[in-house]
């Protein structure tokens, strides 16, 4: 007799071996399949990034494509409500028969259940590459500030700043809720504080003890006067007194309009603060976060970036330069016209101000005994913020 493998007999051996070799095209098959499905909904989505969330320092898109049970899930978040949309018409389009189930969450009405408003506390706040104050730092706010809150994660909230950038900050760096704080906040009477830093102070006197630090652009809640001293509270409750002279109404301070001399003079007055990477306030600041600092304080929000402020306002012809600039101009450095990375500026007489290792003048002019060669060879443009 023939001999037996297992239950199969050899001669039952070509008909067992057909049948394992079309479960293993059948699996094979399977596998192209999802690979197939895989790589269609990977191209839906950067068509969708590409149009709705083309930058993710502005903008949230993160997707996750897993297989189980032979149903595919997309998992991930976005910020934008049109992304999701777009993202479920071309979905259904493509993959009218695939077993399909799109579980994206939108940022933050389907994470934070309403309290996604919050106050920064500290004079200073450092906003972080991802949940952890180990990552690094990408950009800085300023106390009484509003942060819109997109999602929490180990112990840590992703939020997006009054200029649009996102970051990840703790979550006892700020006051949390949902409107009613957000209403309570915009109605109550503030003050901002108008010089470069100084103290809050326990009592009408520099001789109490301090409460806080205060920096330019910080937000206080306003309490009364008494003499030439302004009682304030802080976004955490904290109380205490700063000298009148110092603080300005917070209705006056969002209205100013630029001028040119007032702005060269509050960059003057930060020479020889350092440099930090992702800084941006007047303790330390990188290029960009410098020249945000300065226009912040005279009425206008510049974007967060270089490569972003380069789009605003309007251009200025940079041929024979510099005869066309003029003071508070923006000069825009880099290795081409569409990789800007250093901003500065526009002083006059060819001079410019830029934070680069520290706040510090540099010109234009060859003959200059501050001219730098390597920064007037990456000059790429310039563009006028404060309008003729």
């Amino acid at each position: 007799m023939p001999g037996k493998v297992g239950r199969f007999s050899l001669a039952d051996s070509p008909r067992r071996f057909a049948l394992i070799i079309f479960m293993l095209s059948m699996v094979n098959i399977s596998k192209a399949d999802t690979t197939t499905v895989i790589n269609k909904i990977e191209e839906i989505a950067q068509q969708v990034s590409r149009q709705y969330c083309p930058d993710k320092r502005t903008t949230v898109w993160t997707v996750e494509i897993k297989f189980q049970d032979n149903v595919c899930y997309i998992n991930g978040d976005t910020d934008q409500r049109q992304a999701i949309q777009s993202f479920n018409e071309k979905l259904l389009e493509a993959l009218p028969a695939e077993k399909v189930q799109n579980r994206m969450k939108l940022l933050p009405d389907d994470t934070m259940d309403g309290n996604d408003f919050g106050i920064i506390i500290n004079s200073v706040e450092s906003l972080r590459s991802g949940p952890s104050v180990f990552k690094d730092m990408v950009t800085q706010t300023l106390r009484g500030l509003a942060v819109e809150i997109l999602k929490n994660e180990e112990g840590c909230y992703l939020v997006k700043t009054d200029d649009g950038y996102l970051g990840w900050i703790e979550d006892d760096r700020m006051l949390i809720g949902g409107d009613s704080l957000k209403t309570a906040w915009q109605k109550t009477p503030k003050v901002v504080y108008d010089e470069t830093e100084g103290t809050i102070y326990s009592k009408a006197s520099l001789k109490s003890q301090p409460v806080a630090d205060i920096v330019l652009g910080n937000r206080l809640k306003l309490l009364g006067k008494r003499g030439s001293w302004t009682e304030v509270e802080l976004v955490d409750g904290r109380r205490g007194f700063v000298p009148s002279s110092q603080l300005i109404a917070e209705s006056e301070y969002t209205m100013r309009i630029p001028d040119a001399d007032k702005v060269i003079a509050t960059a003057m007055s930060l020479l020889g603060r350092p440099y930090l990477w992702g800084g941006a306030s007047v303790k330390a600041c990188d290029c960009s976060g410098f020249t945000q600092t300065i226009y912040r304080r005279h009425g206008v929000l510049l974007a967060r970036d270089a490569n972003m402020q380069v789009k605003q306002g309007t251009a200025v012809d940079t041929t024979n330069l510099p005869e066309k600039f003029k003071t508070g101009d923006l000069l825009f450095f880099g290795a081409d016209a569409h990789r800007i990375t250093h901003v500065a500026i526009y002083l006059g007489n060819s001079e410019y101000i830029h934070c680069s290792a520290f706040v510090r003048i540099n010109s234009l002019s060859p003959t200059a005994h501050n001219y730098d060669a390597f920064l007037r060879e990456r000059l790429h443009a310039v563009r006028r913020i404060i309008s003729d």
